[in-house]
């Protein structure tokens, strides 16, 4: 990940974010920053949907009309000098939002949906744009913490706290190009922040369901090295969280501790070294497995998840030229328990060994290259698979007045599916005179997923049969575009992007028999509309969210399912001196099950408050599910009811 500098303009609360790249093509000027507007579908109350980060108040100075976000993708790139969609959340945004699990925060975000089965640490699936949570990249502090072991490689979000992060990047379409070819999207986290301050920060909170959290942060910051580290633990006996479990129902909990660690030594003004380092520790119990002496449905069921994570770099960066060799490894250990009997357990690996540089050739001009070889394996009772991947990049951006425009190819070679090619092209132009401050841009790629090991180990494995037993399984390939439009009118910052994903040789579970993973035949799609905006109603208001619309169909038509047709974000936030708080309204409608029974539309609003008492510590509240609605975005599977929670926060 590379480095960034944010700071806050303006007097108002709804100051501009900008920031300043410590790259050496910062010449051109840069768009400001542009949402999309929104109107509302809210039951009860119009939702105007609006976007994702404050513009200036109309106090703020002139020279604060430019803003400077950096993307920090394997390249860093000034936000308008790139043609994806990409949204950002800082550590200011996740503290307002005041979700303690990072699914929550994702699912605040334009084209995202996260479901959830029941609570805290209960598992979830993450979309972009329609896609499943396999195809969803997740890269922590450089690392591809995707578990292997998990069916078809899915990340295990539920896991994953915001405890800890600095700042998450979602990249949202076909991002194959530089993070791998099964990429359909990317979620990028950090745990750095090159411009912190030495200093600790504690912080504990309690609220309902016996629910407590407590981490504390800390970050070292000298001339030559930089440090950080981060510890937080979280617990809760949660709720019951299916309707299955009807009889004596008991309360599903979940345990969590999770640890960052990060280091960063400059040996010179040309080469540094780089180190980053997570454990991660969760325990969850859940409803609904199988006794494993009489193969009877219970619900003493336990799920154990272990990960440790880390990555070594060293960059070298010149005048023109920047080059990184990293190596970095994540291990996962998964065990599931029936009436404290082991039932099944798996382990997992992925080794990255990455070179990536960066050549300006001019001031108009940069070349991007990079070659990474990963191998990924996967071990359970029964047998023990494993793959290598390498792929080859090669990515020319050029400016030429007020567009840019970036070409790309990726080339993969897998052990188990032969050589791929991949493509992107992208571009964003700046118009001037009567269209000031407006641009379009826009992205077209292609990308492939290679089977995971999962999928072929189960489908040659003992609990498959016909007609998955031994079925072999082809690559999907994908291909995919978009086009947006953003400007600004008056204070109303405002984007619209139109977007279009298809995907051949799907590979989905049998739901009807059971018997493994089959490979459908067509194409299935998801094509949408992504509104996202924000408005300063005055010094100390705000309003702000994102609008999605989708249209998500099956090779033979029938609506993709868990995919609502629109969802939603609202948030009102309000700011006075030391005072701050925000409503968030979140809504999803329209959505099917596998056998294409409706779905609840839902509706969640959560309210979040802080009093900054001095400029050390704080006080902290949030009230989850403020209307105490019961809705099922997942059937089947409860949703927490109204909960309170109280905490406070101490900077040393």
């Amino acid at each position: 990940m590379y480095s960034y500098r944010n700071r806050r303009l303006g007097t108002g609360p709804f100051r501009l974010q900008t920031a300043t790249f410590s790259s050496r093509d910062n010449s051109a000027d840069p768009a400001p920053r542009a949402w999309a507007t929104a109107l509302s579908i809210m039951t009860g109350f119009a939702l105007p949907v609006v976007g994702a980060t404050a513009a200036s108040a109309e106090e703020a100075p002139a020279e604060s009309a430019v803003e400077e976000v950096i993307v920090s993708s394997r390249t860093p790139d000034l936000i308008d000098q790139i043609g994806v969609s990409v949204s950002v959340l800082d550590s200011e945004d996740m503290r307002s939002l005041g979700y303690a699990d990072l699914g929550s925060l994702l699912d605040t975000q334009p084209g995202v949906t996260v479901t959830m089965d029941g609570g805290y640490g209960k598992a979830a699936a993450v979309r972009i744009r329609g896609e499943e949570g396999y195809r969803t990249r997740i890269v922590l502090d450089g690392i591809n913490i995707a578990d292997p072991s998990s069916p078809q490689i899915s990340p295990r979000i539920e896991h994953l706290m915001s405890s800890g992060l600095s700042r998450v990047e979602i990249l949202r379409g076909p991002q194959g190009l530089l993070w791998g070819a099964d990429a359909g999207g990317v979620i990028l986290m950090s745990t750095t922040d090159d411009n912190a301050e030495t200093g600790l920060e504690g912080f504990f909170e309690a609220g309902g369901d016996d629910f407590y959290q407590a981490a504390v942060n800390g970050v070292v910051s000298g001339d030559r090295v930089t440090g950080s580290i981060s510890i937080a633990q979280l617990e809760t006996d949660g709720i019951n969280a299916r309707d299955i479990d009807s009889v004596n129902p008991d309360r599903d909990g979940y345990e969590n501790t999770t640890a960052h660690g990060a280091l960063s030594m400059a040996l010179n003004d040309a080469l540094s070294l780089h180190v980053a380092a997570t454990d991660l520790s969760g325990d969850n119990e859940y409803d609904g497995c199988y006794d494993v002496a009489t193969f009877a449905l219970i619900h003493d069921c336990e799920d154990e998840y272990e990960q440790q994570a880390w990555r070594a770099a060293a960059r070298y960066t010149s005048d023109q030229h920047s080059v990184e060799l990293s190596f970095a490894s994540s291990e996962t250990e998964r065990a599931f328990f029936s009436a404290k009997q082991l039932s099944y357990e798996t382990s997992g690996e992925t080794d990255t060994l990455s070179l990536v540089g960066s050549w300006q050739a001019t001031d108009n001009t940069r070349l991007t290259y990079g070659v990474d070889q990963e191998e990924q394996s996967l071990s359970d009772a029964s047998t023990n698979w494993s793959r290598d991947n390498t792929g080859i990049y090669l990515e020319a951006q050029q400016r030429f007045g007020q567009g840019v425009m970036t070409v790309g190819w990726r080339h993969d070679d897998n052990d188990d599916f032969g050589e791929f090619e991949s493509w992107r092209v992208s571009g964003r132009y700046a118009f001037t005179g009567a269209a000031e401050g407006w641009a379009l841009r826009g992205a077209m790629g292609t990308g492939f997923r290679a089977p995971s090991l999962y999928e072929i180990a189960y489908n040659n494995g003992p609990f498959a049969y016909a007609p998955a037993a031994g079925t072999p399984l082809l690559e999907e390939q994908s291909e995919g575009w978009e086009v947006g439009i953003l400007g600004n009118v008056a204070q109303l910052a405002l984007e619209l992007v139109w977007f279009d994903q298809q995907i051949d040789n799907e590979i989905i579970y049998d739901l009807a028999t059971y018997s493994g993973y089959l490979q459908t035949s067509g194409t299935s799609t998801s094509e949408g509309v992504e509104l996202v905006a924000s408005l300063p109603l005055s010094q100390h208001w705000l309003i702000e969210g994102n609008f999605t619309w989708m249209d998500a169909a099956q090779q033979n038509g029938n609506d993709r399912p868990y995919r609502p047709e629109q969802t939603g974000r609202l948030s009102i936030v309000w700011e006075h001196s030391a005072w701050s708080a925000r409503l968030t309204a979140r809504h999803t409608g329209e959505a099917t099950d596998p056998f294409m029974t409706s779905i609840d539309d839902t509706l969640t609003v959560d309210l979040t408050a802080r009093w900054a008492a001095t400029p050390r510590w704080s006080l902290e509240a949030r009230v989850l599910n403020l209307t105490d609605q019961s809705d099922q975005q997942l059937p089947g599977y409860r949703m927490p009811g109204i909960t309170a929670y109280a905490g406070i926060r101490v900077n040393l």
